[in-house]
C-alpha cells in the first residue's frame, strides 16, 4: 500500500485544483522556498484527520483555507483528497484504490468521505490504525519534528516509539473500552438505583392495586346481584304477561262462544219471525176465503128468498 495521489483545492497556497501523483517506492517533492512543499505535507496530515491547527502550522483550523492573493479571491472551503493504492488489501475494503476526502468551510463545517461515502473522523482513524498511517502514527514527520524527538524526554520518546510501533492504537482502544466499561457500570448503578426506588414505590402501589382489585370485585358482585334482580323482575313480568295473555285468550274464547250463541239465537228468531209471517199470511188468506164464502152464502140466500 502506498500514497498514489493527492489532490488539493483551496488548501493553503493551492487555490486551484492541483493533483500530485506518486508511485511505489520513494518520491521527492522539490521546489524553491515558499513554493508550497510543506503545505503538501500539511495537506496529507490534515486529510488523515489532524485536529490541531498548530500541527498544520496555523492558529485556527480555518487558516488552512486559501486566504486570497492579489487578483485572487479567498476560497470558500478547503478540500484534500488522498488516493491510496490498496492492491495488497491491507485496508480490507476490497477495492484496489481507496480515497479519503476531507472538506472544511469558513463556518467551521467539516466533512469526511471514505471511498466516496460520507463518514466520521473515527471511521477514518479506525481504518488507518492497523496500517501504520493516521494523524498520530508518525507516518508524517513535519519539519523540525526530528530535532524535537531527539531532544524530548525519555518518557515522551517512549510514548512516541510505542505509537510508531502501533501500540498507541491498542492503548487508545483499551482506553475506549475502559471508558465504555465505566459508562456501562454507571448505567448499571443508575439502573440499580432506579430498581431500588421502584421497589420502595412498589409497596404502596401494590396496596393500591389490591384495593383497586377489591373494589373491582365488589363492583362485579353488585353488578351480578343487580343482574339477578333484574332477571327475576323480567321473569315475574313474563309470568304476569303470560297470565294476562291466558286470561285474554279465555275471554276471547268466551266471547267467540257468546257470539256464536247470539248468532244462533238470531237465526232462530229469524226463523220464528219467518214462520209467524207465513202463518199470518195463511190466516189472512183463510180470512179472505171465509169472507168470500160468507158473501157467496148470503148471495145464495138472497136468491133463494127471491124464488
Amino acid at each position: 500500500m502506498y500514497l498514489k495521489s493527492i489532490t488539493l483545492k483551496g488548501f493553503k497556497s493551492f487555490p486551484d485544483r492541483t493533483r500530485l501523483e506518486f508511485g511505489p517506492g520513494v518520491s521527492v517533492v522539490v521546489g524553491p522556498n515558499g513554493s508550497g512543499k510543506s503545505n503538501v505535507t500539511d495537506a496529507v496530515l490534515w486529510a488523515l484527520g489532524e485536529q490541531s491547527p498548530v500541527a498544520v502550522r496555523g492558529q485556527s483550523m480555518q487558516d488552512v483555507i486559501f486566504g486570497g492573493a492579489p487578483g485572487r479571491q479567498a476560497a470558500k472551503q478547503a478540500e484534500v483528497e488522498l488516493v491510496l493504492d490498496d492492491a495488497d488489501g491491507k485496508l480490507g475494503l476490497g477495492a484496489p484504490e481507496v480515497s479519503i476526502v476531507r472538506r472544511l468551510d469558513r463556518a467551521g463545517e467539516g466533512e469526511y468521505r471514505l471511498a466516496g461515502a460520507r463518514c466520521r473522523l473515527v471511521d477514518v482513524i479506525e481504518l488507518l490504525s492497523d496500517t501504520g498511517l493516521g494523524k498520530e502514527m508518525h507516518s508524517v514527520v513535519s519539519q523540525g519534528r526530528v530535532e524535537a524527538i531527539v531532544t524530548s524526554k525519555p518518557k515522551d520518546r517512549r510514548l512516541l516509539i510505542e505509537e510508531a510501533a502501533g501500540l498507541g492504537k491498542h492503548r487508545k482502544r483499551r482506553r475506549r473500552a475502559q471508558l465504555k466499561l465505566e459508562r456501562t457500570q454507571d448505567n448499571l448503578d443508575r439502573a440499580l438505583d432506579i430498581e431500588r426506588e421502584a421497589r420502595s414505590r412498589l409497596r404502596p402501589l401494590k396496596r393500591q392495586a389490591e384495593a383497586a382489585e377489591l373494589h373491582s370485585r365488589l363492583e362485579r358482585q353488585a353488578l351480578e346481584i343487580r343482574w339477578e334482580l333484574a332477571r327475576d323482575d323480567v321473569r315475574g313480568h313474563r309470568q304476569a304477561v303470560a297470565g294476562a295473555q291466558a286470561a285474554a285468550d279465555e275471554v276471547r274464547q268466551r266471547r267467540q262462544r257468546l257470539d256464536a250463541e247470539l248468532q244462533a239465537v238470531a237465526e232462530r228468531r229469524q226463523a220464528v219471525e219467518e214462520a209467524l209471517a207465513a202463518r199470518s199470511a195463511q190466516r189472512e188468506e183463510l180470512s179472505r176465503r171465509a169472507y168470500a164464502a160468507r158473501g157467496a152464502a148470503e148471495r145464495i140466500g138472497y136468491r133463494a128468498e127471491a124464488v
